[in-house]
């Protein structure tokens, strides 16, 4: 199997024609932002962008190809065109609904940002009614296509295949996290948050199948644990192991190993690589096609609008999403 490494992945995107697509983005906050300038970047020349208040978009007044509408999603009744993507960048509470209201305008390929909700039963039964509708929907689960995890994931397929993986999602956790997310969400970090590490790891080497998992401990805010550890194996027969203990100060780490090397992301944007036990971890060169542009997001972005077929199965549809979620709260304990 070809897998294409992420000089590959950055030319072919250079290459591809985006000039006859459209896109609609509902909320233009930080992540909105992110999304706008990969659209930008990739060329799509169409644009509706929908936020809540007109003073937020005072930056995009004027823009060539770009349609604003400033009454937020309940406000936001125009009909899809044939093809046009729409992303939801929004709140995560408004998420389902706004996924939900877009189907019913006749959007069919959307991109929802992640968590999508914060309990698995929400995300199946979306899940279910989009694929009723007959509508794409995947998970902006940008992680899992950063260009570093693409470099890794066709250099591992090079040196026969991953072997075992590791993974650790200790938070860097800050005093004032009470005052800036609301109980529910601090409540349910785990898939809030720390679900982004897992969703990297196993978008290499596969689904969850078997875990076994314990947890100790506890924050006021997060009652259900505080140390977490387990492991098990992955839909595609990889061990893995997990390793979180957010009262220490570590951080986001993930290790795949093959017969060959070892590659670690630590930050996850980077990759080290190790040919031998006592050696010295090596920087690996890994191309972007944007650096200015938060990793993964134009290339989740250029999935969605036809391009990188190959990478695809990286991101998760709507389904996979809710068994990932399903994973997370069987490790931190969410009833």
């Amino acid at each position: 199997m070809n897998i294409l490494d992420a000089a590959s992945v950055s030319a072919q995107l250079s290459a591809t024609d985006f000039s006859g697509r459209r896109a609609t983005l509902i909320g233009y906050g930080n992540m909105g932002k992110q999304y706008y300038q990969a659209l930008r970047a990739l060329g799509v020349p169409h644009i509706r962008v929908c936020a809540c208040h007109e003073a937020s978009l005072q930056d995009l007044q004027g823009v060539d190809g770009v349609e604003l509408f400033s009454e937020g999603l309940e406000g936001f009744q125009e009909q899809a065109a044939a093809d046009e993507l729409a992303i939801l960048a929004i709140p995560i509470d408004l998420l389902v609904p706004g996924a939900l209201q877009l189907a019913d305008q006749g959007f069919r390929n959307l991109l929802i940002e992640k968590p999508i909700a914060l309990d698995s039963a929400t995300i199946f039964n979306l899940a279910a009614t989009l694929d009723a509708r007959q509508v794409r929907a995947m998970c902006a689960y940008n992680r899992g296509v950063y260009p570093s995890v693409i470099e890794v994931r066709a250099r591992a397929e090079r040196e026969g295949g991953i072997t075992s993986c590791s993974y650790v999602f200790t938070e860097m956790i800050k005093p004032d996290w009470p005052q800036r997310f609301t109980a529910t969400e601090l409540a349910r970090w785990g898939v809030a948050n720390s679900l982004h590490v897992m969703s990297l790891a196993h978008s290499l080497i596969g689904w969850p199948a078997e875990v076994s998992s314990v947890r100790t401990g506890a924050i006021d805010w997060h009652p259900t644990g505080a140390v977490f550890a387990g492991g098990g194996l992955s839909s595609r027969g990889i061990p893995f192991s997990y390793h979180a203990d957010w009262l220490a100060k570590g951080r986001w780490v993930v290790e795949v190993h093959t017969r060959e090397s070892s590659y670690r992301l630590a930050p996850l944007e980077r990759v080290l690589r190790r040919v031998t036990a006592t050696g010295d971890w090596e920087p690996v060169e890994v191309a972007a096609f944007d650096a200015g542009i938060k990793a993964g997001i134009v290339e989740e972005v250029a999935i969605m609008l036809g391009a990188l077929p190959g990478l695809a199965p990286l991101l998760p549809d709507v389904r996979q999403t809710a068994e990932l979620t399903a994973y997370g709260e069987q490790v931190f304990g969410y009833v």
